[in-house]
């Protein structure tokens, strides 16, 4: 009777045992505290502790819930972590993405998509705005047969006149013009720009300046300025050229001249 007595004891002592060095690996490894099923642990220790009265393995048992209870702090620490971090499996990020459809894949991306890269273009006012700051700028060298840029043109008188830049409406202007250069009487030096800008009068002045800037700036046309005399002359291309070094030239018109 002993001797039953005593191996009992002694598979209870081991059974206990396993069950702290299994807690103690998976306190000391960092592993998941979810791996171990702590419901069955602790039928395993109240199974133990009913069918003994021995101090040893009563100890032993209080030991042992400690150790289980250490696991259910990991596992309610564990758990806040994810939570806070908002923590998404690898396998089901991949599961979930090979599951998806293209359509929902692009709906995805579209919500999530952080650009760090944005465009803007120019606005009719910031053009007008630009224009009437050069306009304002004082003869440079102070030469008297320099152009000097100023206007008498309000906001609103700008605004009908840039209609232009309307991006259909801007284009066929540009078709045009480059037509009219093209039937330009070409002389030994090119079309003289002021000569070709003022051709359909004081009115239409700045907007045929505006819109052959962008023939030039397409590579139709070229601007060439005589830097003794200073007078400009436009040289049209029938097809438009690539240009290997682009330079600007500041041209700036007067009304009445």
């Amino acid at each position: 009777m002993r001797r039953v007595q005593s191996r009992k004891v002694r598979l209870a002592k081991e059974e206990l045992e396993r069950i702290i060095e299994l807690c103690d690996s998976i306190e000391k490894s960092g592993i998941d505290p979810f791996s171990v099923n702590i419901k069955e642990l602790l039928q395993k220790l109240r199974s133990i502790l009913e069918g003994s009265d021995n101090l040893d393995v009563i100890v032993l048992d209080a030991e042992t819930l400690y150790k289980i209870s250490l696991v259910i702090a990991l596992q309610h620490r564990w758990l806040k972590e994810r939570a806070s971090n908002l923590f998404i499996d690898a396998q089901i990020v991949s599961a979930k993405v090979l599951a998806a459809d293209n359509k929902s894949l692009a709906q995805a991306l579209a919500r999530s998509w952080r650009p760090i890269v944005n465009g803007e273009q120019l606005t009719r006012r910031m053009i007008i705005e630009g224009m009437e700051y050069f306009i304002s700028l004082p003869p440079r060298g102070g030469k008297a047969e320099e152009r000097n840029l100023t206007s008498n043109l309000t906001y609103d008188e700008a605004s009908i006149r840039y209609e232009l830049l309307q991006d259909e409406l801007l284009e066929q202007r540009m078709k045009e013009l480059h037509l009219e250069l093209l039937n330009e009487k070409l002389g030994e030096k090119g079309v003289n720009y002021w000569g070709f800008i003022a051709k359909e009068g004081e009115e239409k002045k700045l907007e045929r300046a505006y819109v052959l800037s962008f023939l030039i700036s397409e590579g139709f046309a070229d601007l060439r300025r005589e830097p003794i005399t200073g007078e400009l002359w436009i040289i049209p291309y029938r097809e438009k050229i690539e240009r290997r070094t682009p330079a600007s030239v500041a041209v700036t018109i007067k009304r009445g001249e």
